[in-house]
């Protein structure tokens, strides 16, 4: 896949295969790690084969602070020492018994694989279309609107308590009317309370025969 990225925007996980590939991760592994000085062509030589094991920039930059067993490399590059020198330097931990190179530290993949994880990624957080709305929709709206217009509270509460008496005069019983407040004093007014009747002893006031009856 030919892709031309500029190196500011080259993917840090992308394993470069082709010679423009390598070229860009090369100027992009100098920007990330501020090598502005870096011998390119000489930089190239070091990183090419470790480029060919499927090592990435990120990787590469990993095994630049830390050894396979995750201790520190030690001090940063001094102004003295050549980059690509550096980088070699750095990398002699990463050789396995001074046979093979290691596993990169950070997985990578190729950059047809990242340009199709990068377009469903777009895909996905794209803004989806508009759809018109339906006629309740439309309606929905509307209330909101004429809701958010009436700047009035009074207007509003009384807004508010239609709509709820709306609710509740949904809930009657199809053919009855709602309760009012004559019906609640009606059906108290229709209440006979029934007091028991208690002889009361005229000289002290104590009902009589209370405490017998309980016994």
């Amino acid at each position: 896949m030919r892709v031309q990225l500029d190196p500011r925007q080259w993917p840090g996980r992308v394993i470069p295969e082709t010679d423009d590939e390598i070229d860009t991760a090369v100027e992009a592994l100098c920007l990330r790690a501020s090598w502005g000085d870096a011998d390119r062509a000489l930089l190239r030589e070091v990183v090419a084969p470790w480029f060919a094991e499927g090592w990435s920039v990120d990787a590469l930059l990993a095994a630049v602070d830390s050894r396979p067993d995750g201790t520190r490399q030690g001090r940063p590059r001094s102004r003295d020492q050549a980059a690509h020198d550096f980088l070699r330097v750095r990398l002699w931990s990463w050789w396995q018994g001074g046979a093979r190179r290691a596993r990169p530290p950070v997985p990578g993949m190729t950059l047809g694989q990242w340009w199709r994880v990068n377009r469903r990624n777009a895909r996905l957080t794209a803004p989806r279309p508009r759809r018109p709305l339906g006629e309740s929709g439309e309606q929905a709206r509307e209330e909101v609107r004429s809701r958010a217009r009436q700047r009035d509270p009074v207007e509003r509460a009384r807004a508010r308590a239609r709509r709820w008496q709306e609710v509740l005069d949904s809930l009657l019983v199809p053919g009855r009317r709602p309760p009012t407040f004559e019906d609640s004093r009606r059906l108290l007014a229709e209440v006979v309370v029934q007091v028991p009747a208690h002889p009361v002893c005229s000289r002290c006031g104590c009902r009589t025969g209370v405490l017998p009856n309980a016994a």
